[in-house]
């Protein structure tokens, strides 16, 4: 995916189909439609799943908790995306253990949750990756010693997947590429042009446009796809739609600690003890990622941030499931807050329950939007858009020139039959290199197939080969594939999306002055770009760290007691 070539075809190039948005539903539109051998465009305000699609929980599911409002077909869709995406991406989604422990003062009963889970393998066709498994109390407590054992009923085992959400999105990307769409990142769409009172391209603004090149354009298209998540409504207001706003947007905060400050060897899914919501336990590598929170939020989307009183209750919902943590804000080594894009319901609905489902308008003429939705079920959101738009071009006289079904067509990366042999032939291939198990893991889980890329640069300059920070598997190799086939743009593009070395370490100082070099040497930065790097992503730290002075006002004396 090199950009300045992509950016050329942006220029010139009149699409049948252009899709304003770079998260997982709008790459994944723009994978179908080229595959269907339309003339696809893809732009990106700022970088590929920028947004919410790398702000996530990380979780491919068929949604469990969905049951409780009758979305079953949310649920069976669900279910059966699940399913395909660990048949099309073997490498970056993987099936997942769960343990839902009931307790006594819990809304959800031994015999409640039977039936559900009963439910639940029957709405995936009994095809679930097992079958579930109800416990005792002792078998609960037998697999995860630490969890309060006070009230303890019993509880389920069952499976669901687990995925790097932001490398899923970058590898959708470049699976639209390779079918032959034009992408970009960094060009926001500034203005829906019209003819007719008929939408027929946009007008872009480049935002890394060099000194004396225009920095705006227009892109000429017969449809336009508006997958802009928590922008949509601001996108439809620079299409001239007036009406109340589609969305109703929630914030979702998440943060990882040290996985042995809490114990646990599975993925745990509750009933928060403060308040009843369900919440995640996950295990990640050697870490633990904990969350969610679902706060109603009506502030920019850009300005979303973790708050105080977000990390306190996550902090004190899993000191309440596992006592003897008593993790506090001191084992916080990040947290990070997204917007689920949630279609407006009923005004006096709870956070929660606004459904999770998705919407297509079809107004003003020539615009397609889809809206809502969750990250399982993107590719089928993306089929079902796509099929709209090719029966709108179909009566312009415009045709598919392929035949293709995207769930049988494997992500870049992921032609292969089995991780582990994968990850087994990675390290023989690189034993001589010292890369060790861990990094040979990252490699083949985050890339599959594509794993080859680094090693070849790692092969040209051996001294590719050194860790980015000592605690992590991310290899300086990483970088360079960042830059050089990625369309990194900035040091916090590697540092938070194409790895999460700046979620995920103390030693974070460190990694972006690598990262900074390294990008530094492949793009050609003077001095000032690589200070300006710098800064720039320390901000992105800084300001997803302003939750620990809220939490020290929270817990000074006089503050809040309770979320």
């Amino acid at each position: 995916m090199r950009r300045v070539e992509h950016l050329g075809r942006l220029r010139t190039e009149r699409f049948d189909v252009l899709v304003i948005g770079g998260g997982i539903t709008g790459a994944a539109a723009a994978r179908d439609a080229a595959a269907r051998g339309f003339r696809t465009g893809l732009v990106e305000a700022r970088d590929f799943g920028e947004g919410t699609s790398s702000r996530s929980s990380r979780l491919i599911h068929g949604g469990l908790r969905y049951l409780e409002q009758f979305e079953f077909d949310l649920v069976f869709e669900a279910s059966r995306e699940r399913r395909t995406l660990l048949r099309i991406a073997p490498h970056m989604v993987r099936p997942l253990e769960f343990l839902f422990p009931v307790y006594r003062e819990g809304s959800v009963g031994r015999l409640k949750l039977d039936a559900g889970m009963w439910l639940y393998d029957a709405l995936s066709l009994f095809r679930n990756i097992e079958r579930h498994q109800m416990l005792s109390a002792s078998d609960v407590l037998w697999r995860e010693p630490g969890l309060a054992p006070e009230g303890l009923l019993g509880g389920a085992r069952y499976f669901d997947a687990q995925v790097d959400d932001a490398r899923l999105v970058l590898t959708t990307v470049r699976a639209a590429a390779k079918c032959g769409a034009a992408v970009a990142n960094r060009l926001e769409v500034v203005r829906i042009l019209y003819e007719e009172g008929e939408a027929v391209g946009v007008r872009v603004q480049e935002k890394l446009a060099e000194p004396g090149e225009a920095s705006e354009w227009d892109v000429r298209t017969h449809l336009v796809l508006n997958a802009t998540g928590p922008w949509t409504d601001q996108t439809l207001t620079r299409a001239g739609r007036e009406a109340p706003p589609l969305l109703r947007p929630t914030r979702g905060t998440h943060i990882h600690v040290r996985r042995d400050r809490i114990g646990h060897s599975r993925a745990l899914i509750f009933e928060s003890p403060l308040d009843g919501r369900i919440m995640f336990v996950l295990p990640w590598g050697d870490l633990t990622l904990i969350g969610t929170t679902d706060e109603e939020y009506e502030g920019a989307p850009e300005d979303v941030r973790p708050t105080g009183e977000d990390v306190r209750y996550l902090l004190d919902s899993t000191n309440r499931l596992f006592p003897d943590a008593r993790l506090d804000a001191a084992d916080v080594l990040s947290a990070w807050a997204g917007l689920r894009p949630l279609v407006a319901g009923e005004a006096d609905a709870e956070e929660d329950e606004v459904s999770r489902d998705h919407v297509i308008l079809e107004e003003p003429p020539g615009l397609l939007t889809i809206a809502g939705g969750k990250l399982t079920s993107h590719r089928a959101m993306a089929e079902e858009i796509v099929d709209l738009a090719e029966s709108r071009l179909s009566e312009r006289g415009i045709q598919a020139r392929a035949e293709a079904e995207t769930a049988g067509m494997p992500l870049p990366g992921g032609d292969f039959e089995d991780l582990e042999e994968l990850e087994r032939t990675l390290q023989s291939r690189v034993a001589a290199w010292g890369l060790d198990r861990g990094v040979c893991e990252r490699l083949a889980r985050a890339y599959g197939t594509l794993a080859d890329e680094v090693l070849e640069l790692v092969s040209e300059r051996p001294e590719l080969r050194e860790r980015l920070v000592e605690d992590r598997p991310y290899i300086a190799a990483e970088a360079v594939q960042s830059a050089r086939r990625e369309m990194a743009l900035h040091v916090e593009d590697v540092a938070f999306r194409r790895t999460h070395v700046g979620l995920e370490t103390e030693e974070f100082g460190a990694a972006i002055r690598r990262i900074t070099v390294l990008m530094r040497d492949e793009l050609g930065w003077d001095e000032a770009r690589e200070q300006a790097e710098i800064a720039r992503a320390e901000a992105v730290r800084e300001r997803n760290e302003l939750f620990r002075s809220e939490l020290e006002a929270l817990e000074a004396p006089g503050g809040s007691e309770g979320p």
